[in-house]
């Protein structure tokens, strides 16, 4: 596997464990995830679960919607932080 492959299925499991209505099934690279239940309260749990999933911190400037807009943007974002 890929390590894309293996951060895109780790940040999936992660976005579904803070959304726990959403089914995987409904959950594609490019769903927009706070059109699909994320809020300001568990966006900064999806952060804090991302950055002890992957051993990284994000800095201020990479918290924003843009980033976490879907498994997609939040995948590009922790693979640039792991280069």
């Amino acid at each position: 596997m890929k390590s894309i492959d293996l951060i895109e299925e780790k940040t999936r499991n992660v976005v579904l464990s803070v959304l726990p209505n959403i089914n995987r099934e409904d959950l594609s690279d490019i769903s927009n995830l706070f059109s699909i239940g994320l809020d300001s309260v568990n966006a900064m749990t999806l952060v804090l679960k991302l950055q002890n999933t992957f051993g990284i911190k994000f800095v201020i400037t990479d918290i924003n919607a843009e980033n976490f807009q879907s498994v997609a943007t939040i995948v590009k974002l922790i693979h640039e932080k792991q280069d």
